[in-house]
């Protein structure tokens, strides 16, 4: 693995209006494997909150470059694209280091 300080960590919380929850999850299920198979993706999963009002992804790649470059995909873009009428408000991204 690349050295752990390199890498970008993101959670992103994406909260999808009411009617369109299950569009968001298959959206994202749709780039689960091209983005897992991007040589710098080290982690990408996604997780929904017990209420099932809020989707989480966790995500974590070797450097900025290769989250750069997943933002450059056209899948990503494809997503980013419907996001803007599907959400309920825009998306909540925490940025994380690791703890020296």
């Amino acid at each position: 693995m690349a050295n752990s300080h390199n890498n970008v960590n993101v959670i992103a919380h994406i909260t999808p209006k009411t009617e369109r929850y299950q569009d968001c999850i298959s959206a994202i299920q749709e780039i689960l494997p091209a983005t897992r198979a991007e040589a710098g993706c080290l982690r990408f999963e996604l997780y929904e909150s017990e209420n099932r009002t809020q989707l989480t992804l966790v995500e974590r790649f070797v450097d900025q470059a290769a989250f750069d470059f997943h933002h450059q995909q056209a899948y990503t873009k494809q997503v980013f694209t419907l996001y803007q009428g599907w959400l309920a408000k825009a998306v909540d991204i925490t940025s994380l280091s690791p703890v020296r």
